[in-house]
């Protein structure tokens, strides 16, 4: 068949059920079960009308945000044939754009047991007319003194697909098999003639807060929201959203129907993707309406003179880029391609592979060997000598390797693969070693982590020790009703230590309360007593203040300069107090703190 033939079958007001449609119908049945065939009518019989006699209802005139609207209460059964649920499917692409999720069957299933078995939904659902041919007709009656709303009969078209379903397709679709379709009346908001993009608004308004938009849904739905925002960083996701559905809608590209888009299900999730092409440096940074000019460099982002001209040549750069990049894997690894495992065509591998592309190009780029404007067959070029050093590497992967990558689970999964591809790339090529590999090498060292843990604790020590026989000196056996509040507050926390530890099997153990301290309370204690001395100073007693006092480069005038080193060490805590949390550990840059505070005290 060609375009000719589509638009002959159209013109002669034939319906062209097309692949992309049969894949829907299918869905349809499965999540709206016998009730589908309203929105197949839909489909079919769009705009055309079912009887030439209007239905009449009254209703209320009213105006908000410079739109006009109704108010009035409809039978269900009237409202099925005449609303329309748009989709966000391939099959509803002419509509575009699209909105809304298909119905979770389960869901709907229960909504029709609700009714059935007497209960109602008061808030209205919302539709716009939009039919071009099929008008609404509005009759005031009066209008009273006290409200710009009007009193009055509107008549609407009885015809098919004539109003587009914003909020509510749940209560509509609840009603169809109930004994209550034809008796209740459903309370409806209607808007006539509301643009495409503010029907998306509305949606997205109602549903901002509402886990029923998938993740998915909402990063389709960004290019329609967000293309012609004036705040770049709104636009960098609406650039995103376009790419996303270009790499998974092109039928020549090599994740064509691979990812899910809007309501059409596929082996890939949008999430990973969305979140890499942003992660990737592939896009430049944003913030509010600023993109930081040190990003542009290293991206493929068209700064030119014209937003939409840039924005169009940007997506197109970056959809034949990472195409190209998928093509590669496919020709000449298909193993990796098409394992069921697979470390690129996977939720986890793709969030690391796209990643990796963008670390390869901004580091050729900062060779000086790419820039923005070099076309995607050189850009690739540039970069396919480091992927095939990972997919090589990848396939005599050992398998120890392999089931630690797959028992990666969580959202620091996605890092930890980046960094193994990376690694992977700089045992081929040492001089790509870009910061953040380093740092994670650093963080993996085993002696390095043994050094900064020791060091964090000795430095722990030191303060619990020093403070304590401080505030003994000072307060005597009162010391500890001098922080009573931080003393409760520790012995809170003993307390549930210990039946932690009863409950875990490993009997009853005496915690005391001073072994329960957190460095806040610490920071507490010294600012509150800094240059305290006790009635009896002894010659060799030091305040918090002569004790406490280093100079870490942040000032050193105040008590607040003088303690920043302790809120940097209570930073850097967690990455030494937990041996099994390799992906946090210290680096180099943290160790040589801790070696500064050590010093401090013990050299």
């Amino acid at each position: 068949r060609t375009g000719k033939d589509i638009a002959a079958l159209l013109s002669a007001g034939g319906f062209f059920y097309s692949d992309n449609t049969y894949e829907y119908v299918n869905g349809l049945l499965k999540s709206y079960k016998s009730a589908a065939h309203y929105q197949f009518l839909a489909l079919l019989f769009k705009g055309q009308l079912i009887s030439k006699d209007r239905i009449e209802v009254p209703a209320i005139q009213g105006t908000m945000g410079k739109k006009t609207y109704y108010m009035f209460s409809m039978e269900p059964h009237l409202l099925l044939k005449m609303g329309f649920v748009l989709h966000r499917t391939r099959a509803n692409e002419a509509e575009m754009p699209t909105y809304q999720r298909l119905l979770v069957p389960s869901r709907l299933k229960g909504i029709t047991k609700f009714i059935q078995d007497g209960g109602f939904f008061p808030n209205s659902v919302i539709l716009n007319f939009g039919n071009e041919r099929q008008k609404l007709q509005f009759e005031a009656s009066n209008r009273k003194k006290d409200s710009r709303s009007k009193l009055g009969t509107l008549k609407i078209p009885n015809a098919y697909a004539i109003a587009y379903i914003i909020d509510g397709q749940h209560r509509v679709y609840g009603y169809a098999h109930t004994d209550y379709k034809d008796t209740n009346t459903i309370p409806v908001v209607a808007f006539e003639g509301l643009r495409s993009t503010e029907q998306l608004e509305i949606f997205m308004d109602i549903n901002e807060n509402q886990k029923a938009v998938s993740a998915t849904l909402r990063i389709t739905l960004e290019e329609d929201l967000y293309w012609n925002s004036d705040r770049a960083d709104s636009r960098m996701k609406a650039l995103r959203s376009s790419i996303i559905q270009e790499l998974g809608g092109s039928t020549s590209g090599p994740l064509y129907n691979m990812i899910s888009i809007g309501e059409d299900k596929a082996k890939l999730s949008a999430n990973p993707f969305a979140k890499a092409i942003l992660q990737s440096g592939l896009l430049p940074t944003a913030k509010g309406n600023k993109i930081e000019e040190t990003t542009i460099a290293t991206s493929l982002y068209d700064d030119g003179d014209s937003r939409e001209k840039d924005m169009q040549l940007t997506r197109d750069r970056m959809v034949q880029f990472i195409n190209n990049c998928y093509q590669y894997v496919e020709e000449h690894f298909p193993d990796i391609y098409e394992r069921d495992q697979s470390f690129v065509v996977s939720n986890r591998g793709t969030y690391a592979f796209i990643c990796l592309i963008g670390s390869l190009n901004a580091y050729e780029a900062k060779r000086g060997t790419l820039h923005p404007s070099t076309d995607s067959t050189k850009r690739f070029e540039a970069i396919e000598k480091y992927l095939k050093a990972l997919l090589e590497n990848l396939q005599s992967l050992p398998p120890a390797i392999k089931s630690f990558l797959w028992g990666k689970l969580g959202s620091g999964s996605e890092t930890v693969w980046l960094r193994n591809f990376q690694s992977l790339v700089n045992s081929a090529y040492p001089e790509y070693e870009p910061d953040e590999l380093i740092d994670w090498n650093e963080r993996q060292d085993k002696d390095l982590q043994d050094k900064g843990r020791k060091l964090g604790t000795d430095v722990e020590k030191f303060l619990k020790k020093n403070i304590i026989r401080n505030l003994k000196a000072m307060f005597g056996e009162n010391w500890d009703i001098e922080i009573g509040q931080i003393m409760r507050d520790c012995q809170a926390r003993a307390d549930k230590e210990v039946e932690k530890l009863y409950k875990e099997g490993l009997g009853r153990k005496n915690i005391p309360w001073t072994d329960m301290f957190f460095i806040s309370d610490y920071k507490t204690i010294l600012e509150k007593y800094w240059t305290k001395k006790p009635d009896k100073t002894p010659k060799d007693f030091q305040n918090f203040n002569d004790m406490f006092s280093i100079d870490v480069g942040k000032g050193f005038n105040s008590k607040v300069e003088r303690l920043k080193w302790l809120s940097i060490f209570n930073s850097y805590r967690n990455n030494w107090a937990h041996e099994g949390t390799k992906e946090k550990g210290l680096n180099r840059e943290e160790v040589e703190f801790l070696q500064v505070v050590w010093n401090h005290f013990f050299a």
